[in-house]
């Protein structure tokens, strides 16, 4: 056992990162980034969205709003039902590794905050930290992440930038 989180844990982290760093660049792609500016791609009409992703929609309206505290579905997910299967991939992994799992909701919308500042991603940074401050995390608790990400961060360009072979094994 590792940090106190078990191998199971570990996996959760893994794929938790690797999910939310994909979300990050989709978002981008997309140019969710800047609110003031419409999508890259437009929403589609609701004559346009299969009927298996519009069933979804709903379920997305309805775990989103709890999750973040606020009624309607995110730009991402209205910009996402273009693409049945895509849509449907992406949120069931979403539901999974955010709302499943060993972890704490909390400590998953931390590293997705992490995760979304470490990659520049405004459009996640606002999302997680939406669902941290609807959790009850209080501004402190909130910052404490950016300073955790800052200081491992730097360690990992020092040691990228002096070529510095682990000597870590498990």
């Amino acid at each position: 056992m590792r940090m106190g989180v078990d191998e199971v844990g570990i996996t959760e982290l893994i794929g938790l990162t690797d999910h939310v760093s994909g979300m990050n660049k989709v978002a981008f792609g997309l140019l969710l980034e800047d609110a003031d500016t419409p999508p890259l791609l437009p929403y589609p009409e609701e004559e346009e969205i299969d009927p298996v992703v519009r069933e979804l929609v709903g379920e997305v309206a309805e775990v989103e709003s709890t999750r973040l505290g606020r009624d309607g579905v995110p730009c991402y997910w209205r910009c996402l039902a273009r693409n049945r299967h895509y849509f449907e991939s992406t949120w069931n992994k979403h539901k999974l590794l955010l709302d499943g799992g060993v972890l704490e909701k909390g400590a998953k919308a931390a590293v997705g905050f992490g995760v979304s500042a470490t990659n520049g991603s405004r459009y996640f940074i606002r999302y997680f930290h939406t669902y941290l401050v609807n959790l009850g995390w209080d501004p402190g608790r909130i910052l404490e992440i950016l300073g955790v990400v800052d200081h491992y961060n730097s360690f990992n360009s020092l040691a990228t930038g002096m070529q510095i072979e682990s000597d870590i094994r498990p």
